[in-house]
């Protein structure tokens, strides 16, 4: 069991192995020394502390306890000595156990979970901590079971365990001087590019675009036989979408299409024209059967196209009355006549809210609710397949590489070849011995057309490995700040280069989602 109970500290044996043409985490050597050395507000001698280890088979885990000292002002260390509350030198349990622990490892007591969080269900894919050993560990659901209880895994040892829902609390992460997610639900200060008007014409939505990305998107997205939506820049149509597909594409920057709809003079041929790349985009997702309410900007289906209007009244009668701003209409419509406006900005579906604000959609790869298949079999990989591995050596948690499987070697170890990383010579493939529970499939491909937002937990390629990171910032042009947590650094990255973050957990890929709010 390698959640086992702490009793004393242990000496590392100092011995490392080479890192094997590896780069370790991402960092940052712009972090001036200054910035290490600034004390937290929170910690004074006495103050009441969670306390975290680097060594192996307790890291992911935190142990209560309170400050003893901190550093001096006058040195380089930033160590702390602190005392635990749960653990300790002795058997009988009357010395508590003390340590000098670097500062990093240090944060403010988790808070309890509130009246709100404790009536909320705990969903497959929620990260949690659970109370194991005088400690809480991080981990995931992966399944409810019928008695109450839930399955979390632990990723630090591949870990199942069965828990109560009084041993669980949500995971959040201390970042910056706050508890992320937030304590409580609050609404973000909007930004000056979200205060947008509910009147927003055309020419407001081209000021959002950025024209290269824009241009790159459609000419990999847009080829022959694709389904997509066409607008217009003739009077009386502005605004308005048609279906169609593409023919062939035209040039660097114009499409050919046909119209699903419309037709031909002679009223048979489908209707065939040219448009460019700022005025196609795919079909908008489907809505969820929402009820309409009043101030919701929406399309509505008439005359062959999808008609921008605002709902002015709402259901009555199996209809919603809706106001037409260019053509200064009433008209109602039944539900299945109308659809949530979204606008396609930069490659990412844009969802306008009352009062202007823009709630920006994302794809979600898997079902949080599906319970997870049983275990599969250790060697379920076949020969040659391409694997992702995770290596053990201290500066590479949370990373994985691509590999495929060269042999298995007995019952527990396998062999693997790496894409991307170089033997020693710098010409041949590495090729390294690891433990089966260090591979898994690659995870599901799936094109995000949607943006991330602060808090999802990502990967983001870096130096040929995927590393586990979280956005901090959402940048312009597509880029984000995504902030590694083990050595707490914080890097740009465009959003070519990240994915959603999933757990392959008893055969079942699983999304983790550190945005959500509890």
């Amino acid at each position: 069991m390698s959640l086992r109970l702490r009793s004393r500290p242990r000496q590392s044996l100092g011995i490392s192995s080479p890192a094997k043409q590896r780069k370790k985490a991402p960092t940052n050597s712009m972090a001036t020394r200054a910035n290490r050395k600034r004390l937290p507000s929170y910690l004074k001698p006495g103050a009441t502390v969670e306390i975290s280890s680097d060594e192996i088979g307790f890291r992911g885990s935190w142990y209560l306890g309170k400050v003893i000292t901190t550093p001096s002002s006058h040195k380089d260390s930033l160590k702390c000595q602190v005392e635990y509350t749960t653990l300790f030198f002795d058997k009988e349990g009357t010395k508590p156990l003390k340590e000098v622990v670097d500062m990093s490892q240090l944060r403010p007591p988790a808070p309890p979970m509130s009246e709100r969080e404790k009536k909320k269900d705990i969903a497959v894919g929620e990260e949690v901590d659970a109370f194991y050993n005088d400690g809480w560990w991080e981990g995931d659901v992966t399944e409810v079971l019928d008695d109450g209880k839930f399955s979390v895994f632990f990723r630090s040892s591949k870990e199942q365990i069965r828990f109560r829902k009084d041993e669980l609390r949500f995971h959040r992460e201390w970042l910056d001087g706050a508890w992320k997610p937030p304590l409580e639900e609050t609404e973000e200060e909007e930004s000056e590019e979200d205060k947008l008007d509910d009147s927003e014409d055309e020419e407001d939505i081209l000021a959002r675009v950025d024209l290269e990305t824009t241009r790159a998107i459609a000419k990999q997205m847009f080829s022959s036989g694709t389904i997509v939506e066409v607008s217009s820049d003739e009077e009386g149509f502005q605004g308005c979408w048609f279906a169609a597909k593409v023919v062939e594409p035209v040039g660097e920057d114009k499409f050919l299409v046909e119209y699903r709809d419309l037709r031909e003079k002679d009223g048979i041929e489908p209707l065939k024209e040219e448009t460019d790349f700022l005025h196609i985009r795919p079909p908008p997702p489907r809505d969820e059967d929402i009820d309409f309410a009043v101030g919701d900007k929406i399309n509505a289906f008439y005359n062959d196209g999808w008609w921008v209007g605002v709902v002015i009244d709402g259901m009555k009668d199996g209809t919603v009355g809706i106001y037409f701003r260019q053509s200064q209409e009433k008209m109602r419509f039944g539900r299945q006549g109308l659809r949530l406006h979204k606008d396609w900005v930069d490659g990412t579906w844009q969802l306008p809210l009352k009062g202007g604000k823009i709630k920006r959609e994302k794809t979600v790869l898997c079902n949080r609710n599906v319970r997870p298949k049983k275990a599969t079999e250790k060697q379920a990989f076949s020969i040659g397949t391409p694997v992702e591995v995770s290596p053990e050596e201290e500066g590479f948690e949370d990373s994985w590489f691509l590999a495929k499987l060269i042999e298995y070697r007995g019952k527990d170890k396998c062999l693997v070849e790496y894409d991307k990383l170089k033997a020693e010579d710098g010409k041949e493939p590495l090729r390294e011995e690891v433990n089966v529970s260090q591979i898994r499939p690659q995870p599901l491909e799936s094109v995000m057309v949607s943006p991330f937002e602060r808090h999802d937990k990502v990967n983001a390629l870096y130096n040929d490995g995927w590393w586990v990171g979280v956005i901090r910032k959402v940048l312009a042009k597509s880029s984000y700040l995504v902030l590694f947590e083990k050595t707490q650094e914080m890097l740009r990255f465009h959003h070519s280069q990240l994915r959603l973050h999933q757990e392959w957990i008893d055969g079942k890929w699983i999304t983790s989602f550190k945005s959500q709010k509890v």
